[in-house]
């Protein structure tokens, strides 16, 4: 047969012995957790009871000892004795009365926060989450607490402006492309069968719509988990990364002049993958609209915090009322064009936010008819193998 203090949920000896040294502790700690799980009322009246019971019982410790020794004293008259024991009780009264009135106004005001916090996020609504619990006044756990609340509500509120966007965005955009499929759809189902023509136009127009949804809602996705990647921040040479992706593009796009200048030996603490995918955005857009005969220009250049590639053409430029809207979702400078030519409207916004949650940015000047100009900023980040995702604000596009 096992020992008690081996069975399960037996409380060890060490434990047992420590409560009966320290019995008025021991007998305070079970009186609270029995309150605290028992009762059900609010904390300030659950604290002024304990801390006054603790307080009265830590008075009669001290004050009985003295009564009985007034009390066995020789010659203590017994009207003395009884005055001593009625004024030694009206002030354990008066006294246990006045702690228990501090510990209620203590409690309450110290835990006033707490209830305001309460009353705050209880106007917080999957409709309207943009309310924030108020700076708590005090340096101590309130003031971490309501802290790391509001993180949490950022949080929470990026998330779902991402997913609200994302159904907003998709539902949009694919409707046009929805409707082309169908009225190419009962358009065959109708007479199209037996008319050649019509037939092969309807296949062409419906396999275009298709992979544009295709492409739509892989950016859209792509989009979506920008939010929450994480970055990787590595040391590399950006400058023989820059170089790969202009000889990619030169064996690729023979119709156009593909020039790259890299200044040598430019390292950079950046994540590589996404550095990649945002100069390639760019670039993509650059030789989109860039006729045939035409040059891209890809330059890198380091920076006192990082690195700076501009990315730079001789295409059809981009008109000044369309320059401050390249980076919004979907914005298409000339509609018919874009969609004929595959743009889904997204190319920049994945690159702004690319580049947003790198801490860097993008800046564009351009001249209708005479090209454009797009200069990004890399910083150097310290390295790190797993960073925190950044609350990159989804940028909005034109390529």
């Amino acid at each position: 047969m096992k020992d008690r203090s081996e069975r399960k949920g037996a409380r060890p000896v060490w434990m047992t012995v420590l409560m009966w040294v320290f019995f008025p502790w021991g007998l305070f700690d079970l009186m609270l957790s029995s309150v605290a799980r028992r009762y059900k009322t609010d904390i300030t009246t659950k604290t002024a009871i304990i801390e006054t019971v603790a307080f009265a019982f830590l008075l009669l410790v001290f004050a009985v000892p003295v009564i009985l020794i007034a009390a066995l004293a020789p010659g203590m008259p017994h009207d003395a004795l009884v005055r001593m024991i009625v004024v030694a009780a009206l002030l354990f009264l008066g006294l246990v009365a006045a702690f228990a009135a501090m510990c209620t106004l203590t409690a309450r005001r110290m835990l006033a926060p707490l209830k305001k916090m309460a009353e705050r996020i209880e106007e917080i609504t999957v409709e309207d989450m943009s309310a924030r619990l108020d700076p708590v006044d005090t340096q101590d756990e309130l003031d971490e607490l309501s802290r790391r609340i509001n993180t949490m509500l950022d949080g929470l509120q990026e998330a779902f402006d991402r997913q609200s966007n994302f159904i907003s965005d998709a539902s949009h955009e694919l409707r046009t492309p929805i409707s082309v499929i169908r009225g190419y759809s009962d358009l065959l189902s109708r007479w199209g069968k037996t008319d050649e023509n019509v037939l092969t136009e309807a296949i062409d127009a419906i396999r275009t719509e298709s992979a544009n949804m295709k492409s739509i809602v892989e950016q859209l996705l792509y989009l979506a988990k920008l939010g929450s990647f994480r970055l990787r921040s590595a040391k590399f040479d950006l400058s023989e990364t820059v170089r790969d992706i202009a000889e990619g593009y030169r064996l690729t796009s023979t119709d156009k002049t593909i020039a790259c200048h890299a200044d040598s030996g430019i390292e950079i603490c950046a994540d590589r993958g996404l550095t990649v995918e945002l100069i390639r955005v760019i670039a993509d857009n650059a030789i989109k609209y860039t006729p045939a005969g035409g040059t891209v220009d890809i330059r890198a250049a380091a920076t006192p915090t990082g690195a700076e590639v501009t990315v730079s053409d001789n295409g059809i430029g981009i008109s000044e009322q369309d320059l401050p809207h390249i980076f919004d979702r979907f914005y298409r400078c000339d509609k018919a064009r874009g969609r004929a030519e595959g743009s889904t409207g997204l190319g920049l916004a994945i690159a702004k936010s690319i580049a947003e949650m790198m801490g860097g940015n993008i800046t564009a000047k351009s001249v209708l008819g005479s090209g454009s100009v797009f200069v990004i900023n890399i910083p150097s980040a310290p390295a790190s193998g797993d960073e925190k995702p950044r609350g990159a604000k989804g940028g909005k596009s034109d390529g």
